[in-house]
C-alpha cells in the first residue's frame, strides 16, 4: 500500500517557464536599455555643444555701417585767387598790379581783366619798341647746386605769334648764364617752360618775354608765372 507523504512534507512543485518567453523578455528590456542609454548620451552630447558654443567669442567683424555727412549750410563765398605756393613770385598772377615787372624799350604794358585764373592779366603791345617785351628784374638770389624752374601763360591776338622766354642772372649791372625757350602761339592759352642752373652766388635771377615779330594791332596777354627751384646740378633731373 503506497503511502502519501504529508502535504507539509511534499517538495514543492517547480513552475518551469518556457524558454521563448526568457528571451522575448530578455529582448524587450534589452531594447529598453539600449534606447534609455541612447537618449542619455545624446543629450549630454546636446548640453555640452551649447555650453561651448556659449563660451566661444565672436570672430565675425562687425557688419559695415555707413556714416552720411549732413547737407552744410554755411553759404558759399567767392573763390580766392590762386595761391602761388613755392614760387618767389609773390605777383604771379598780376592779382596786386604790375608791381616787379617794366616793359622793355617802349613797349605799352598794362592790366586787364581777361585772365586766365583769377581776375587780371598783363597785356603786352608793341609801341614803339624795337623789339617789346617785359621783365622781373630781380626775383630771388641764385644758389649754386640748383636749379630754378620758370612757367609761364600766354596767348596772342595774332595767330602765329612768336613769344620768347628767357631765365638768366644778373650781377654789376652785367647779364650771363642765359636760358632761353620760344615758341609759336596764337588764342589759345599756351604754357611755356625754362630752367636755368645756378652759377654764381649772390647774382639776381631774371626773367624777360620778349615778342620780336608782335605787329602794331596786335597784343600777348600774359599770366600766372611761376619760378620754383630744386636741389641739384643737372637740367633733367625731377
Amino acid at each position: 500500500m503506497q503511502r502519501t507523504p504529508p502535504r507539509h512534507l511534499a517538495p514543492p512543485v517547480r513552475v518551469r517557464t518556457r524558454a521563448r518567453d526568457h528571451l522575448l523578455a530578455e529582448s524587450i528590456l534589452a531594447m529598453v536599455a539600449i534606447i534609455l542609454t541612447t537618449a542619455i548620451v545624446i543629450g549630454s552630447l546636446l548640453d555640452r555643444q551649447e555650453s561651448s558654443a556659449a563660451r566661444l567669442p565672436n570672430l565675425l567683424p562687425p557688419g559695415p555701417t555707413t556714416t552720411r555727412a549732413a547737407a552744410a549750410t554755411t553759404p558759399a563765398t567767392p573763390a580766392a585767387p590762386p595761391a602761388t605756393s613755392g614760387s618767389p613770385l609773390g605777383n604771379a598772377g598780376f592779382e596786386a598790379g604790375l608791381s616787379g615787372w617794366r616793359p622793355l624799350g617802349a613797349a605799352g604794358l598794362e592790366r586787364v581783366g581777361d585772365a586766365r585764373e583769377g581776375a587780371w592779366a598783363a597785356v603786352l603791345t608793341r609801341g614803339s619798341a624795337r623789339v617789346p617785351g617785359l621783365a622781373f628784374a630781380d626775383i630771388l638770389r641764385v644758389r649754386t647746386h640748383h636749379v630754378y624752374r620758370g612757367t609761364v601763360w600766354v596767348r596772342a591776338s595774332q595767330p602765329g605769334t612768336t613769344v620768347q622766354v628767357n631765365l638768366f642772372e644778373a650781377l654789376g649791372g652785367k647779364r650771363f648764364a642765359v636760358d632761353t625757350v620760344g615758341a609759336v602761339v596764337g588764342g589759345q592759352w599756351q604754357r611755356l617752360e625754362v630752367e636755368h642752373e645756378g652759377h654764381r652766388v649772390g647774382a639776381s635771377l631774371a626773367m624777360e618775354i620778349l615778342v620780336p615779330d608782335l605787329s602794331g594791332g596786335s597784343r600777348l596777354t600774359v599770366d600766372d608765372l611761376a619760378i620754383k627751384a630744386r636741389s641739384g646740378t643737372s637740367i633733367t633731373g625731377q
